[in-house]
Order: C-alpha cells, then sequence, then structure tokens
C-alpha cells in the first residue's frame, strides 16, 4: 500500500509541477539550489509512520545537510529515526508548539549564515521536490513565497477549506494585501524577514502572526502554485476549537495595535 502511495503521489507531484511552472525542474534537476545558501526547517511531532519516507526523499535530492528537523516532544520514536539517517536535529523536552519550534530552527539556520529559510511539514503534505520552486521566486526578488494551495482548494476537507478562506481573508483584510492560502506551512523566507520581524505565538497560529507581521514591515510576498495533497496517513494536529481561539486572540491583538 505504502509503495503504491510514494510512485502515484511522486508521479503525480511531477507532473502537475511541470505543467503548472512551465517545466521547471524537480526530482533535485533545478540548477537553483547551489546559489542560495538555504535552510528547511521542519518541525515534527509523532511522525514516525511517515519520516522515514521524508528522509528518503529529502535524501533523493541532495538536501540532507541543509535540513534542520526540530522534534517537538514526540514520544513515538520519531528522534530516533531522524538522528538514525544522521540529519541535524533539535529536540524539544516536551511538546511546545509549531511556532516555537520554527523558532529555534530560525535560530539555528541564522546561525548557520543561511539566506533564505524554507519551512515545510513532516506528515508528508509537502514534497521537497517542491522547494526549487520557492528559491526561484525568492531568486526572482521575493521576500516572502508560500506554496498556494488555491488552485486546488476545492480538494480540502470543507472544513479546512472554510477555515482557509476565512483566515486567508481576515489576513488580507489587516495588512492590505491580497493574500492566498495564509495557513500554508510551505514557506521561504529571506534572511532579513526572520532577522526583523519577531512573532511571540507558540502554536499554529504562528505563521499567521509571522505573515501578517513580515508583510506590514515591508516583505514582498509572492506565491507558487503546489497540488492539495490528503492521504490516509495524514493526521492534522490542529485542534479546530483551541487553536481558532489563539488565532483570534492573535489577530485582535495585531488588529488593535494596527488601529
Amino acid at each position: 500500500m505504502a509503495a503504491d502511495y510514494n510512485n502515484n503521489a511522486s508521479g503525480r507531484s511531477a507532473a502537475w509541477l511541470a505543467h503548472q511552472h512551465g517545466g521547471l525542474g524537480v526530482g533535485g534537476s533545478s540548477p537553483l539550489a547551489p546559489m542560495l545558501n538555504f535552510f528547511i526547517v521542519i518541525p515534527v511531532y509523532n511522525e514516525a509512520p511517515r519520516i522515514a519516507e521524508l528522509l528518503s526523499r529529502l535524501k533523493d535530492l541532495k538536501f540532507v545537510d541543509n535540513v534542520i528537523f526540530v522534534d517537538d516532544g514526540s514520544t513515538d520514536g520519531t528522534s530516533k529515526i531522524i538522528e538514525d539517517f544522521g540529519v541535524f536535529l533539535l529536540k524539544n523536552r516536551k511538546n511546545m508548539g509549531k511556532g516555537y519550534s520554527q523558532r529555534l530552527g530560525f535560530q539555528e539556520a541564522l546561525k548557520r549564515d543561511a539566506e533564505c529559510i524554507v519551512t515545510m511539514d513532516g506528515d508528508l503534505q509537502h514534497d521537497p521536490q517542491w522547494v526549487p520552486l520557492l528559491l526561484r521566486k525568492v531568486l526572482d526578488g521575493y521576500d516572502m513565497v508560500i506554496g498556494s494551495r488555491w488552485a486546488e482548494l476545492s480538494k480540502m476537507p470543507k472544513d479546512r477549506y472554510l477555515s482557509n478562506r476565512l483566515t486567508t481573508l481576515a489576513v488580507s483584510l489587516l495588512t492590505r494585501k491580497r493574500l492566498e492560502d495564509s495557513q500554508s506551512g510551505f514557506r521561504a523566507y529571506k534572511r532579513w524577514v526572520l532577522e526583523k520581524v519577531s512573532f511571540t505565538s507558540e502554536k499554529f497560529e504562528a505563521e499567521s502572526e509571522l505573515l501578517i507581521k513580515a508583510v506590514l514591515n515591508g516583505a514582498k510576498v509572492g506565491f507558487v502554485s503546489i497540488p492539495a495533497v490528503y492521504h490516509e496517513r495524514l493526521q492534522s494536529k490542529i485542534k479546530r476549537g483551541t487553536d481558532t481561539l489563539r488565532f483570534l486572540k492573535m489577530y485582535f491583538s495585531l488588529a488593535l495595535k494596527r488601529s
């Protein structure tokens, strides 16, 4: 079953991206990666059933030396799988949240003189073969790039579709910029954005806070189309009620400061 999924997903992604982006090389063939000192920050929490496959994809793309994993207090052996693979790993003693973990990864990447920092999830929703898409957009002059699933938004589960549309509308209104897919965790940031913009959220709302503050600080935001990937092994860790309240608290706090 797993092998069938891998083959279907990889073939579909390559063809879809070639169609959407004019034949851009994927699967490690892009010449863009050596042009930027970049790191990929990947927070993970209890991803043992999926992490080996992600590590294999990163190895095939020769991205292993560019990856910073942050294990957010996993209890299922995720850390051991990453350590046995020989990839750089930071570990939280307990579950602290995605925002907290991203901050640790950003700090490490900046210490390593990263010119660009990519973020992606560790649950196979984001395929690392799409990383060159973001890097190319950064090289085109954008300060922040979001992997947008809006070309396939209708394929999202209904609750995620509604949440994505509403939060993106709210973020667009606050920043007075037309944005896409504000909930996407597949992003690229130029170094200056993460040096200048501080964010305090520790959970999932951190990505919205960072996006809002980046735009308000003058970051030029671009978008690249990526597939909307949902499969039987994709298990969202977002707690709809709690995380919605956290988003609203963060949002109205920034809105009051903006007014």
